[in-house]
């Protein structure tokens, strides 16, 4: 089978219950999910060759890398820009680097199910017909 019709996530967040979570629900509604705690990890996943159609991560990552910076990283090992969804529970505090080409949505923590649900089918249209992949094997 190819790669994943409903599209491939990965997700950043260090809190355990936050990631299990957003996993759960992602992969109820037919998303191939990635979670990890922290941007060394997601940056290995990339290097492995997991090809994201979007980026979910938490802003308020343990050091050395916030969640800004973790896509950053991203977009270079993998070459395209995902669409980006920072979640953080404090929204005042977050600084976030110029990011261009890519939809980046800041969103508080906990984000609206329903809300991400819906954007998700367009994110993933989005990526898909902005960049040029090789399909791989589920």
């Amino acid at each position: 089978m190819n790669v994943s019709s409903t599209g491939l996530i990965l997700n950043v967040d260090d809190e355990r219950l936050v990631r299990d979570s957003l996993s759960i629900l992602l992969r109820a509604e037919g998303y191939e999910v990635n979670s990890v705690a922290n941007g060394s990890e997601a940056l290995q996943l990339a290097s492995r060759g997991f090809y994201p159609d979007v980026l979910i991560v938490d802003f308020n990552l343990d050091p050395p890398m916030n969640g800004a910076e973790v896509a950053e990283q991203l977009r270079k090992v993998l070459r395209y820009s995902p669409p980006i969804i920072i979640l953080t529970g404090d929204i005042g505090n977050a600084k976030f680097p110029f990011i261009i080409e890519v939809p980046v949505w800041v969103a508080r923590k906990p984000m609206n199910p329903g809300l991400l649900l819906s954007a998700l089918p367009s994110l993933v249209q989005l990526s898909r017909a902005t960049r040029n992949l090789p399909t791989r094997s589920a």
